[in-house]
C-alpha cells in the first residue's frame, strides 16, 4: 500500500465541479496488494484523484492484476444556461462535496495502490463490472421509501457482483450525515439544467 495521491486539482474543485453528466468510462487495472485475501477491500488511487474500493475476488491474489473501469471526474463547463441553483441545493452539494473529500482522505490514509493503464495486448485476467458513476458525482436515488432524491456519489466499491455506492443524501436535525448504500440500480443519472 503506502503510497501518496499526486493531486492535480484541489478535491474541492473535483468534487463541486465535476459533470453531472455521465462520462466515458476508463479502463485501469491494480496489482493486489500484499496481505489482501478472498473477499477484502483494498483501495486504489486513479489519476484523476479519486480512491476506489475494490473487493478482492475468488481466485485472485496478492501479487495478480485485475481489471477495472471508471468514471473519470472532469471539470463541468462554464454554467451559460443563466439558471441558478437554490441555496438548498447549493448547500446539500456543499456538504457532499465536504464528506465525499474526508472519506477520501480516510481511504487514501489507509493505503492505496496506483492504478496503471493497461497494456496493449488482451487482458485475461479477473475483470470488474463498470461503475456508471463516479465519487463527486450527482445522481438521484431510489429511497427504501421508493421515493427518489437527489444524492451526492462519496463512495465506490468494484465488487465481483457489480458496483455498490455510498450515496450522500444530506443533514439529520442533529448535524449527522444522511447517507444510503445501494447498488447502480438503485441511481440514475442527475438531470442536466
Amino acid at each position: 500500500f503506502g503510497s501518496s495521491l499526486q493531486h492535480h486539482q484541489t478535491f474541492e474543485s473535483q468534487f463541486l465541479n465535476a459533470i453531472p453528466a455521465m462520462a466515458e468510462p476508463v479502463t485501469m487495472q491494480a496489482y493486489v496488494p500484499d496481505g489482501v485475501e478472498v473477499g477484502m477491500n483494498f483501495n486504489v488511487s486513479t489519476p484523476d484523484g479519486q480512491v476506489l474500493q475494490l473487493s478482492c475476488p475468488e481466485g485472485v491474489g496478492p501479487g495478480e492484476l485485475v481489471s477495472f473501469q471508471y468514471i473519470p471526474l472532469t471539470e463541468a463547463p462554464a454554467d451559460d444556461t443563466g439558471i441558478e441553483l437554490h441555496e438548498d441545493d447549493r448547500l446539500r452539494l456543499e456538504l457532499g462535496a465536504a464528506a465525499a473529500k474526508a472519506r477520501q482522505e480516510e481511504l487514501e490514509a489507509a493505503g492505496v495502490v496506483e492504478a496503471i493503464h493497461p497494456p496493449p495486448y488482451e487482458f485475461t485476467g479477473f475483470t470488474y463490472p463498470p461503475a456508471s458513476f463516479a465519487t463527486g458525482m450527482n445522481a438521484i436515488v431510489t429511497r427504501s421509501s421508493g421515493e427518489e432524491s437527489g444524492c451526492y456519489i462519496m463512495e465506490v466499491f468494484l465488487t465481483a457482483m457489480g458496483p455498490l455506492y455510498t450515496v450522500y443524501l444530506g443533514e439529520d436535525e442533529a448535524g449527522g450525515q444522511i447517507t444510503k448504500n445501494c447498488e447502480e440500480a438503485d441511481l440514475r443519472e442527475y438531470p442536466a439544467a
